[in-house]
């Protein structure tokens, strides 16, 4: 299979470009060529590469009737996804009349103009990877560090464009969740969707002046656009984007929150909530912007009603009866969505503490899988606030360089505005940091009571051999950000402030040399969230 939509049948070639049914028609060997149709496209499989000539429809979000608006939006399609997707997007080729049959070779007349990608196989794509459970959160981390790295070259909006403002995106926003209303009759969820006007119109009222505010400071980029899993492939052993949309500047000039959030609304609409905290955690630890967590259920409300839509639509043009309710069932997964994100939650704040190897941070990146939750960590924001990147060797010893007292008050300000970012957005948040004095637990438990949120105190240990052990690996391998060494070790050993009897009141002891820390920390946290009442 090749880029395709899900609903994508098998269809044959209009008369004039038949032609590219001959294997003779390419420069490269072809057995049998074979076409696949979707709404807006052929594509044309020939084993090694994939050709996708735009249909000549007419939408009402799209016209391709004109051949020379067809061909700028290929140039367009080449020059936006290889942002994305380099190896994936080859260039663009013309389709020639060469002795009365289309050809991709020759010197005829241009009569169409055709995208040539590497062909992948359909299996690759991450709607089936995701479905047959065989992708995993590490993948996903990997890809929202990748997706933040890209998004940081994307141009940003000119400061007289319309794209991102916010009267802008509210009108979107509302035209979306009217168009969705009118489908949801048939597909049985109006009642639900009625019950989200209220919600989603409050959501938007409170969030239009941080929407303004990241439109000026040029948070609003031109962006992939359609981010979702079947515009998602592993490709090489990385999920790669593909099909950024080149048709319309609007839904693809949006702020890197709204991109973010698609594929979050996404991997929810498939149960994954893992996949997308995972995703999330990645992305933050690549860009540093937690203020979009402030919008990101705003926006996850919104992508998952254009996904409802979508699947109300496939419901609608469908004869086949369990089909039909098959997306009518994918349509009711994302009302779902778009309520969850758009319901009132109370968010928690969880600090991890202890010394350095003693599996904080191991045991807060699965944590923020299982709850889910926003991990935030201060070995890759003392890092970031000095420009230097993650895995390099600081070269500091303790108290001095990057962890002189100053550098660690900023590290601290820094985890304190995202831990803010987090909680104001209704997000459990984890706050990975050694937390050995009692001043910054207690600015930190200050934080949540501001926004009403119950505190907990993860306090991980280990043997010291273990402590030690773990060191020693992390320093020979260089794969993560902690610059911990046995000097940094004794160091914390002999400043740390014990936890006094009313902070032990809200802590969970944690052994993460036991059987299994994961499972131990989430029993005592549900034990904890019911004993709160909450």
């Amino acid at each position: 299979m090749t880029p395709s939509e899900p609903h994508a049948v098998e269809s044959p070639l209009p008369p004039r470009l038949r032609g590219l049914l001959r294997p003779q028609a390419y420069a490269h060997p072809v057995e049998a060529p074979r076409v696949v149709e979707t709404h807006m496209s052929w594509v044309i499989l020939t084993g090694t590469y994939a050709y996708k000539i735009k249909r000549p429809v007419h939408f009402a979000f799209a016209d391709f009737r004109d051949p020379r608006h067809r061909a700028h939006l290929c140039a367009e399609e080449i020059r936006l996804n290889r942002r994305f997707a380099p190896d994936l997007y080859l260039g663009v080729s013309p389709v020639r009349l060469v002795d009365g049959a289309a050809s991709f070779t020759g010197a005829g007349p241009a009569i169409e103009t055709a995208v040539r990608m590497r062909q992948f196989d359909r299996a690759d794509e991450l709607d089936t990877l995701v479905a047959a459970a065989a992708v995993t959160g590490d993948e996903f981390a990997q890809f929202g560090a990748t997706l933040a790295a890209t998004h940081e070259t994307l141009p940003s909006r000119d400061a007289d464009a319309p794209w991102g403002d916010a009267a802008v995106v509210a009108r979107t926003l509302r035209r979306n969740y009217a168009e969705c209303l009118a489908l949801a009759a048939e597909a049985g969820t109006a009642p639900a969707l009625r019950a989200l006007r209220g919600p989603l119109g409050r959501l938007l009222h409170r969030s239009r002046p941080l929407l303004a505010a990241r439109a000026r400071a040029g948070r609003v980029r031109e962006c992939h656009g359609d981010l979702h899993l079947s515009n998602l492939v592993r490709l090489d052993g990385r999920l790669t984007p593909f099909d950024a949309l080149e048709f319309e500047p609007a839904f693809r000039w949006i702020d890197v929150a709204d991109e973010v959030a698609f594929l979050c609304a996404d991997l929810r609409g498939y149960r994954r909530a893992d996949l997308a905290a995972a995703f999330l955690s990645g992305y933050l630890d690549g860009s540093g912007d937690f203020a979009l967590l402030r919008l990101l259920d705003l926006y996850v409300a919104h992508r998952a009603l254009v996904r409802a839509k979508i699947m109300a639509i496939r419901a609608a043009s469908t004869t086949d009866a369990p089909q039909r309710a098959r997306w009518r069932e994918r349509h009711a997964d994302y009302v779902d969505v778009a309520r969850d994100a758009l319901t009132t939650s109370r968010p928690r704040l969880l600090l991890m503490h202890g010394l350095s190897g003693s599996g904080k941070t191991w045991l807060a990146r699965r944590l923020a899988r299982q709850l889910p939750a926003v991990h935030l960590r201060s070995d890759l924001e003392r890092k970031r606030l000095a420009g230097v990147p993650p895995l390099s060797d600081a070269g500091a010893a303790p108290g001095t360089g990057l962890y002189a007292v100053e550098a660690s008050e900023r590290t601290y300000a820094r985890l304190a505005d995202g831990v803010r970012d987090a909680l104001a957005g209704g997000l459990t948040v984890i706050c990975d940091a050694t937390f050995l004095e009692r001043a910054r637990r207690a600015t930190f438990r200050a934080i949540a009571d501001e926004f009403g949120a119950p505190t907990l105190l993860l306090d991980c240990t280990a043997p010291d051999a273990a402590l030690q052990r773990r060191l020693r690996a992390r320093q020979a391998t260089r794969l993560d950000a902690s610059d911990a060494d046995d000097a940094v070790l004794g160091w914390q050993r002999e400043h740390a402030e014990p936890l006094r009897p009313a902070e032990r009141i809200a802590t969970l002891d944690i052994d993460t040399c036991g059987p299994d820390p994961v499972a131990d920390a989430l029993t005592q946290l549900a034990s904890a969230r019911l004993a709160a009442g909450s």
